[in-house]
């Protein structure tokens, strides 16, 4: 969701980091930003959320094996900066 509560869709979602190794895999939210990613093992993940127009967003997540969890990462706009002109 975006800094207003509105959904993203289109957003790639993916697991950085997490237990022991694991298959690059990602997803892309739906129009009502929801998306779903299956965790390889129990444990703690890092999960990265990218999409245009907006920052890079880092949750964190833990889950147990085969455990569903329902989590919000918020997406903001870069901040322009007010540089000045020659």
């Amino acid at each position: 969701m975006d800094a207003s509560g509105r959904p993203v869709g289109g957003a790639r979602v993916y697991f950085a980091s997490g237990p022991g190794s694991f298959p690059d895999m990602a997803a892309l939210t739906g129009e009502d930003g929801s998306f779903a990613l299956a965790a390889p093992s129990a444990g703690t993940y890092a999960v990265q959320v990218h999409a245009d127009g907006f920052e890079q967003a880092t949750a964190s997540v833990s889950l147990k094996a085969g455990e569903k969890r329902r989590i919000e990462v918020v997406l903001r706009r870069p901040v322009k900066s007010k540089g000045r002109r020659p």
